[in-house]
């Protein structure tokens, strides 16, 4: 499932961001990396990496440095 992000670059390099908390708050409801992933796509948008390195990003897994890349493979959101 590819879709166009419905959040814009600035929100996704903000740590601090609703969305990232709102990221860590489904790992803290206990919900697998699986799970997460497959939320962010279905409310943010994005493709299976994306997703998967907004939650590495949110949990201070990766550095949101790792964020860039997937982002220059996504299409701009309209």
């Amino acid at each position: 499932m590819n879709q166009p992000l419905k959040i814009g670059k600035d929100t996704l390099l903000d740590i601090n961001s609703v969305e990232y908390q709102w990221i860590r708050s489904l790992a803290s409801d206990g919900n697998s990396p699986g799970q997460i992933n497959d939320v962010i796509q279905r409310c943010l948008g994005g493709n299976p990496d994306l997703a998967d390195t907004m939650r590495q990003v949110a949990m201070r897994q990766v550095p949101i440095n790792q964020l860039l890349r997937c982002l220059t493979a996504m299409p701009e959101r309209p």
